[in-house]
């Protein structure tokens, strides 16, 4: 046995050899990654680790980079505090770090990766790239979903958390950049739509859609080297702040915090100016800006001057009120929209500019008449004004409108909306809804077909009544209702009140869609909706159960 066992020994001690040579290996290897990504950190020594109590630049730097990815740190001033904690644990959460709130070298290199166009897990060839891409969709979670969510989220597309997690804001955010990229608007982030997506986030795309070399040069010389956004802090806002403050549209504080003030004043700037007022400093925006002069601005370069920004400001139209048209009336109804008040783009001055108008002046101290007058619009274009306050910018209406019997309980059904509901409809019926809970009726009208039913207010009269339905306020909390089909017959539904995407509906104050909600098998719903859907799928069960003292499975 002995002379056996010999070879074999030598053997197991190679083999031994041979694993710990590899585990060496990767151990260096995985060191030299780690010391590579460390030294191209802006600021940061190897062997630092930014927490609870640390400052300087490289704190600010943290901050700012947060900031931009959508994580509120409570301010960018270089001071590590619970705050800047809080984010950064936020940020390790959502892309599958420890989460202990400590800036060390890994959440570093991951958090400046993304920022500079590099998605985790990703080659370090400096780009986002659509690996592997195939289709992500409503219900798919994992790192792919989490590369998604980042570039959506960097060119503006999405709002919500980067949490891997494919659900209803992420399937809005992919129709609205496949909208606006000319894509079939599905929801289903493809080979397609995933190249194009990545290829603008590579290239630095703006919202002045100036993507060309030239302009990309000229830009670069000028001082301009990255798109602008609300949420976002540095000298190159500082110097934005600075120019419109000498131009006469930024009154506030010049912090280099890009924040709401700064963004009204770039949108005035931009109407001013006829470039898209989408509030972002791009190349194209940045290039005019630093070109104007004080007292001046000019209109798509072709030389006329406006006297916008002066202390003796006049408007073309003169005084703005009720029945009033126009490209006037267009330009202070965007203007209201971008402060958050309830009003429509299309230029016709109606019930809902009115009040509009009225909230606004009574919101900054003005005389609250409804009159759209030349301290009313000074104000308004100024990039000063107060944003509007979320719990008294909805329209109210007379008590008696809107009030209905509504049909009786016994004669409500339950139907499944692929079954019995949707084969029914088609875009362009007209659906009535009655709330329960405060006896309010009104119209909407089928906008799309899809999971569920897309539909509009049919005027704006129907927008008011149902925001008074919901309590005067936005909310995608699903509330029962009860919806008459066009066959006559009514059924038990859920929806909510906030306009989102596109609509077909121009003046009937609601600049978007909202979502009708029919009884669905829940393993379907969990399986392709399984955030919005299911809760609304819950409150449908829950009110027939109410109702009748069913339990629907």
């Amino acid at each position: 046995m002995p002379a056996a066992d010999g070879p074999f020994r030598g053997y197991q001690r190679r083999m031994k050899h041979m694993h710990s040579v590899r585990r060496h290996r990767r151990f260096c290897a995985s060191l030299l990654t780690c010391v590579l990504l460390t030294a191209s950190l802006p600021g940061l020594a190897a062997s630092t680790t930014l927490k609870l109590g640390s400052r300087g630049t490289a704190v600010l730097q943290l901050q700012q980079a947060l900031i931009a990815l959508g994580y509120d740190t409570k301010g960018a001033d270089g001071k590590f505090g619970k705050g800047t904690e809080q984010a950064v644990k936020a940020y390790q959460q959502a892309n599958g770090l420890t989460a202990d709130g400590k800036a060390g070298v890994k959440t570093l290199a991951q958090l400046y990766a993304v920022n500079s166009g590099v998605s985790s897990g990703t080659a370090s060839s400096g780009n986002y790239t659509a690996t592997n891409p195939n289709t992500l969709q409503s219900g798919d979670s994992g790192s792919k979903v989490t590369q998604l969510q980042n570039a959506l989220k960097l060119l503006g597309f999405y709002t919500g958390g980067v949490d891997g997690k494919f659900g209803s804001g992420t399937r809005a955010a992919v129709i609205q950049f496949q909208r606006a990229n000319g894509l079939t608007a599905d929801g289903l982030a493809g080979t397609k739509t995933q190249q194009l997506l990545y290829s603008q986030v590579n290239s630095g795309i703006s919202g002045d859609n100036s993507s060309s070399s030239s302009s990309s040069s000229s830009s670069s010389a000028s001082g301009f080297t990255r798109t602008l956004r609300k949420g976002y802090t540095g000298t190159d806002v500082i110097s934005v702040q600075q120019k419109l403050k000498d131009l006469g549209f930024y009154t506030g504080s010049v912090d280099g915090v890009y924040g709401t003030g700064s963004m009204a004043a770039v949108k005035a700037f931009q109407r001013q100016n006829g470039l898209t007022a989408d509030g972002l400093v791009g190349s194209r925006t940045h290039a005019v800006l630093m070109s104007a002069t004080s007292g001046s601005t000019s209109n798509s370069g072709s030389g006329n001057s406006s006297s916008d920004s002066s202390s003796d400001q006049t408007y073309a139209e003169g005084t703005l009120s009720y029945g009033s048209t126009g490209s006037e009336v267009k330009k202070m109804q965007q203007a209201l929209k971008a402060l958050g008040y309830n009003v429509s783009a299309d230029g016709s001055y109606g019930a809902l500019t009115q009040m509009a108008v009225t909230q606004f002046q009574k919101r900054n101290g003005l005389t609250a008449d409804g009159v759209a007058g030349s301290a009313t619009l000074k104000l308004l274009y100024s990039g000063s004004a107060k944003e509007a306050d979320p719990s008294d910018n909805i329209p109210t209406i007379d008590d008696s409108t809107g009030k209905a019997n509504g049909p009786s309980v016994s004669s409500v059904k339950l139907l499944h909306w692929y079954n019995d509901v949707k084969p029914s409809l088609k875009n362009g019926n007209k659906l009535i809804v009655f709330d329960p809970a405060t006896n309010l009726q009104w119209t909407l009208k089928v906008y799309s077909l899809g999971r569920h039913c897309d539909s509009e207010p049919l005027t704006e009269t129907d927008t008011q009544i149902m925001y008074k339905a919901f309590g005067n306020k936005n909310t995608w909390t699903p509330k029962p209702v009860y919806v008459q089909l066009p066959s006559g017959v009514w059924t038990l539904a859920s929806t909510h009140n906030v306009p989102h995407l596109s609509g077909s509906i121009s003046n009937n104050g609601f600049d978007g869609h909202l979502c009708v909600h029919f009884l669905r098998d829940m393993d379907e719903c969990q399986k392709n909706d399984p955030n919005y859907g299911v809760q609304n799928q819950n409150a449908i069960r829950k009110k027939w159960k109410e109702l009748t003292g069913i339990t629907v499975n």
